[in-house]
């Protein structure tokens, strides 16, 4: 009997774009395509996070979408150390997603990615609790104060590695699937505002880092998301028709992919 080969699921950063990361996941579960290695980035980690502990994401999505009034509040507090919002109610709003749960709870192995000011590198999360591993990766300097491990002051993985592909194959992948939510279509708009000039900017940045971090991926999915990215109402994304918008993109764009991947296991 032929031994199959392992596959690693890299879920990239990208804030609101991360909606997408549940329709692919969706796709990939639909189509029996087995997970072995989980990676996740920013708000990678959160949906990655919680396939790894239940292997699935109907629940999830109900508890996100669909009630932005209710969902903000209960992650945003006043921080005066580092960053415009402390960040424990956010991991907390993490925590009663998540439950209670550590890494050694999980079915399918994470490896979540934080970068640590002190230095400039990748921290690695592989135990403890994945509330606050969770909340370091998604921790947007400035935004979010950063959260501070031992020796370590750690901020949005997405600023050193914003897809994570490389720890997957050191841990065993033979296969790696990268979803990049970072997509060239966003760079169309021509018309620019001091603010849309430093927004693009970052994407910018975020775009070109994620490109380096896919080049060792064996299949790379790239969700087009651009049309909302010129919508500026954060609590806009976590509206119902919105949110299951990007959801359908994400499903779309992996369909494409299922005969690629099947054919390389």
């Amino acid at each position: 009997m032929t031994k199959r080969k392992k596959v690693g699921l890299a879920l990239g950063s990208g804030a609101f774009r991360g909606f997408s990361l549940i329709g692919a996941l969706r796709v990939l579960k639909e189509n029996n395509i087995p997970i072995d290695y989980i990676s996740g980035v920013s708000i990678g980690s959160l949906i990655g996070a919680y396939y790894a502990l239940y292997g699935d994401l109907d629940t999830l999505e109900k508890e996100i979408i669909g009630h932005p009034r209710a969902v903000l509040p209960s992650i945003l507090d006043l921080g005066l150390r580092g960053g415009l919002v402390s960040g424990k109610k956010f991991e907390a709003f993490v925590e009663k997603i998540l439950g209670k749960k550590e890494f050694a709870d999980t079915t399918i192995p994470i490896f979540i990615s934080a970068t640590d000011l002190n230095g400039g590198q990748s921290y690695i999360f592989t135990e403890g609790k994945l509330s606050k591993a969770v909340r370091a990766s998604c921790s947007v300097p400035m935004v979010f104060e950063p959260t501070k491990i031992k020796n370590h002051r750690l901020v949005d993985g997405g600023l050193s590695d914003p897809m994570s592909v490389d720890i997957l194959k050191k841990a065993g992948a033979d296969i790696v699937i990268a979803i990049n939510l970072y997509h060239k279509n966003e760079f169309t708009e021509k018309r620019f505002t001091f603010t849309k000039v430093a927004l693009r900017s970052t994407r910018i940045v975020m775009y070109h880092l994620a490109q380096a971090s896919i080049k060792n991926a064996d299949v790379v999915v790239a969700p087009d998301l651009s049309l909302f990215v010129q919508t500026n109402k954060f609590r806009s994304y976590f509206k119902k028709e919105v949110a299951e918008a990007m959801i359908k993109i994400g499903a779309k764009e992996m369909k494409k992919h299922i005969d690629e991947i099947k054919s390389k296991l």
